[in-house]
């Protein structure tokens, strides 16, 4: 599964790309090209690979991914979907720093627009209000022309430099530059973990499938994440299991096996680690929230 370098076809003279896709998971390979990426993912569950991570996302993701930085979606096995093939979609914007002029960024009054493109490189997952009102004005660009496709283009990136409602994905400096190689070790890494977080992982397995000596891997790997294994593998075990906890068809015993751990205190004391909170303390505040919401 090697990142392919994707080059975003712009249409003749256009400034920038805005395009709805049917979106499907199966098929999003892990790419990478020298455009900015706005992408809106009508999708209901599954994970999300930007740079040296990986997150699960919810239906209705929003990311903004700087030049070269690998991404991709995988969708979760056997997860069922409340939503109709024709309600998944995608909506993507692909533009350069270079689209309005080679100096338009870097005039005094773009700074903020500036810096919010220069974390970009780290990868962008957007919430609350902000990603509302950008999705409502990525559905409206579709249907808009010249000047207001522009400005409505100028008004998203000055949404989400002002509003500052997003988190960094992945870690400072790695992806920045890289290369064939690289892209295609991380790629066999990441394609073996989402395959097999949820059993046990062996350093001498993963490592051969990395193509690279146990020792060596270990020092890659913290490289390039800036997590070690287990602590990677703990992300995306815990990550599943807050997702079986919130669908609450499962008891908290079941899940703590389901996602790979062989004793509830050892599920317990990581998901404390990494939520703060106990996983039955996390299935009590998710449901009074949802009752909350309901009764609005």
């Amino acid at each position: 599964m090697k990142p392919i370098y994707a080059k975003p076809s712009v249409a003749n003279l256009a400034a920038f790309q805005i395009r709805k896709d049917e979106f499907d998971l199966l098929d999003t390979k892990w790419h990478y090209h020298n455009e900015y990426e706005i992408a809106f993912i009508r999708y209901p569950h599954g994970k999300r690979i930007a740079g040296g991570s990986i997150h699960t996302f919810e239906v209705n993701d929003l990311v903004f991914y700087g030049p070269n930085l690998p991404h991709a979606w995988s969708h979760e096995i056997n997860y069922n979907s409340e939503l109709d093939e024709e309600n998944k979609y995608a909506i993507i914007i692909h533009f350069s720093d270079e689209c309005f002029g080679e100096q338009f960024f870097k005039i005094p009054e773009m700074s903020v627009i500036l810096s919010l493109m220069e974390k970009s490189k780290r990868g962008l997952s957007i919430y609350g209000a902000t990603k509302s009102r950008i999705i409502d004005l990525m559905k409206k660009m579709l249907h808009q022309n010249g000047p207001l496709r522009v400005i409505s283009l100028l008004q998203i990136l000055h949404e989400l430099a002002e509003k500052k409602q997003y988190k960094l994905l992945s870690s400072a400096g790695y992806w920045e530059n890289i290369n064939d190689h690289d892209s295609l070790r991380m790629s066999a890494i990441y394609e073996y973990l989402l395959h097999n977080y949820t059993n046990e992982i062996t350093l001498e397995d993963i490592a051969g499938h990395a193509n690279i000596s146990p020792s060596a891997f270990c020092r890659y790997f913290k490289a390039r994440t800036k997590k070690t294994l287990k602590e990677f593998v703990n992300d995306l075990r815990i990550n599943y299991a807050c997702q079986l906890l919130e669908e609450n068809k499962m008891n908290i015993t079941q899940i703590c096996f389901a996602v790979g751990y062989n004793n509830i205190s050892n599920f317990n004391r990581r998901f404390k680690e990494l939520r703060d909170i106990t996983p039955q303390q996390y299935r009590t505040h998710i449901l009074s929230r949802h009752m909350n919401n309901t009764n609005l």
